[in-house]
């Protein structure tokens, strides 16, 4: 019964809108999601009649994690809209190529990097340092990390077969720290690892800053994204990154090397890549890199490329 009060109060909302656009009479309006694009593609319709043009942010190709279920819709909707911001030219070449969508129409304008703890108490960060410092031995120890909500997109699978190799489940100078919440049914083959740690549950802000400070290498194995929260948060740390070369995963490394790209997508190239970054540990990017990328994602320069957008159209 929620969900169908939420529905309601969606639709609800939809109509709001389009009320305050027939009222005001905008030139443009600006979508960054469509919760129930079966629907929304007709309010885009209502919109469009109405001699306003439609800009839509495609965070994902599709919607995130839903695999093709709502690809007819979308073909729909990408050709019925003015103009698409993309974060990357991968997702601008699947699009092209997924809906033939006229690349004139698809502009690519970055994510910004994510800074969570603006309004965090740093005291409680550093108590979570020195408690998961203390309580997991990570002293002198390599730490590879896999974050956030646990997704069969994010590679766990790949993960799990990577650490249990001789070469990795064995060398007790590394740690793999997983934390967030969620199910895999590969998960339960680490259990028992020495230089393995499992928070399975619900993070604090706070516990999730300071696994990330702690950590070495984050782990971006992932097998579907067009961009990462978890990549954009780790950049904002200048923490070093492993990641498949899709979406946009691999744009930060054309300003430098902050980590390694993996070849091909699979448990043996993700294995050589943890070997390869703890004999590398020492190797940190230059502080010019990581400069040129807080440029490039830095939020007021996105918002001249958005703006500079509207003014086209």
């Amino acid at each position: 019964m929620t969900g169908f009060f939420k529905f309601i109060s969606y639709l609800k909302s939809q109509f709001i809108l389009f009320k305050s656009i027939k009222f005001k009479s905008p030139l443009i309006v600006h979508f960054q999601w469509l919760k129930v694009p079966q629907i929304d593609y007709y309010l885009l319709k209502l919109i469009k009649l109405n001699g306003v043009k439609i800009i839509i942010t495609a965070h994902n190709v599709l919607p995130h994690d839903t695999g093709d279920r709502y690809e007819d819709i979308y073909k729909k909707i990408y050709s019925l809209v003015d103009a698409i911001i993309v974060h990357s030219n991968n997702t601008e070449i699947e699009i092209i190529e997924k809906f033939k969508v006229s690349s004139k129409k698809i502009h690519v304008i970055p994510h910004g990097i994510l800074d969570i703890g603006q309004n965090i108490d740093s005291k409680k960060i550093d108590y979570y340092v020195e408690k998961f410092r203390s309580d997991y031995d990570l002293d002198k120890r390599i730490v590879f990390s896999a974050l956030g909500k646990i997704n069969d997109y994010k590679g766990y699978d790949l993960i799990v077969d990577a650490w249990n190799k001789d070469n990795v489940s064995n060398n007790e100078q590394l740690m793999l720290f997983i934390a967030g919440k969620g199910k895999h049914r590969k998960l339960d083959e680490l259990k028992g690892k020495k230089n393995v740690t499992i928070l399975n549950r619900f993070l604090l802000v706070e516990e999730f800053l300071a696994i990330l400070k702690l950590t070495d290498f984050v782990l971006l194995p992932y097998t579907r994204i067009s961009q990462s929260g978890i990549l954009l948060t780790a950049i904002n740390e200048k923490k070093r990154v492993v990641v498949s070369n899709i979406g946009g995963l691999a744009d930060s490394f054309k300003f430098g090397e902050i980590g390694y790209i993996l070849p091909e997508l699979n448990y043996i190239e993700l294995n050589k890549a943890i070997m390869h970054m703890a004999l590398n540990v020492d190797a940190y990017p230059k502080e010019e890199t990581w400069n040129k990328i807080f440029e490039y994602f830095d939020w007021e320069n996105i918002g001249l490329k958005t703006q500079n957008l509207y003014s086209t159209l």
